[in-house]
């Protein structure tokens, strides 16, 4: 466990490094606001589906097959308590006029570009393999029941295509062709595939950074209701499902792992998506920035609660 938890440390630390490397592009104008989208596109279209196709190319295992359903399981799990706390304490009639922003960053989670690289650097592409699965549950969930809360107006048919066609749930299913039958990507074009994806920690990273550098920070840090939002994300939230977790007849490295997808910081989606709607985005930035330097101190504390707990 407590090598585990060095590691996780560490790659925190270099990922932090490479956030700063993005913060300081950003300050001296090597890398603008509409570089930074640029970049943010070809991560979340390209390099994530690479890293999900990439993971999936290995010899069909029933062991395996089970651990992706346990995983896809998980994520149900961790996100649906999610909804349900949001609904409760985030109501349409309640006193939180920016109800639906809070519920999105309370459900929705970083998990491709905070987790994966955390996966990578425990599991390597075991870990990348069992977070496909989270992340293609988030994706479902966002295009549907995230577009949902923002715009009123979506139609079940704009909410079924949304849910299916989109990056993570092609990616998964692409991915799936290849575990699920002999087929394989040739060497040349795995290869490629196999570099795209070791693009996405990097690239990630340097986003997050040139991001953070468009944020008052001091500013973030002083809205008590972002506070709020990020013990939820981060703390109460994460508890609560390692409680759940704990219970369930899971091994150590799948526990871990849905763990460390479910503590991760509000998804730069949220406040992506309030901008697109017309919703109060500037309260998610902040929620995106105070949960994204805090979940640096909170995944490896839950890691650590949770070996102690669960060996």
């Amino acid at each position: 466990m407590l090598e585990n938890i060095q590691i996780l440390v560490s790659q925190i630390i270099v990922m932090f490094l490479l956030m700063a490397v993005g913060y300081v592009c950003f300050r001296l104008k090597y890398l603008d606001n509409k570089g930074a989208s640029q970049m943010s596109l070809i991560l979340t279209r390209i390099v994530a589906p690479c890293v999900i196709i990439h993971s999936f190319q290995r010899m069909f295992d029933p062991k395996l097959g089970i651990a992706l359903l346990a995983a896809a399981g998980c994520t149900l799990l961790a996100m649906g308590l999610s909804i349900l706390a949001v609904h409760i304490l985030f109501r349409t009639n309640g006193p939180h006029q920016n109800y639906a922003d809070k519920r999105l960053c309370v459900v929705f989670i970083n998990c491709g570009f905070m987790a994966l690289p955390l996966l990578d650097a425990l599991y390597g592409s075991y870990g990348l393999f069992l977070g496909s699965a989270f992340i293609a549950v988030n994706n479902v969930l966002l295009w549907s029941y995230g577009v949902a809360q923002l715009c009123h107006d979506t139609t079940p048919a704009q909410k079924l295509r949304n849910a299916v066609l989109n990056p993570g749930t092609v990616s998964l299913a692409i991915g799936l062709v290849f575990f699920l039958t002999p087929l394989k990507l040739p060497q040349i074009p795995a290869t490629c595939v196999s570099y795209l994806a070791s693009l996405n920690t990097p690239v990630a990273m340097i986003i997050l950074g040139a991001f953070l550098a468009q944020c008052d920070l001091r500013s973030c840090f002083r809205d008590r209701q972002v506070y709020f939002v990020t013990a939820l994300r981060l703390v109460i939230l994460p508890l609560i499902t390692m409680a759940l977790f704990l219970l369930l007849p899971l091994n150590s490295t799948l526990r871990n792992a849905m763990l460390i997808s479910a503590a991760a910081p509000v998804a730069m989606t949220c406040s992506m998506f309030g901008q697109v709607y017309g919703t109060d985005y500037l309260f998610s930035t902040r929620a995106v920035a105070v949960s994204t330097i805090l979940s640096a101190v909170t995944i490896p504390g839950l890691i650590a609660l949770a070996g102690l707990l669960g060996g």
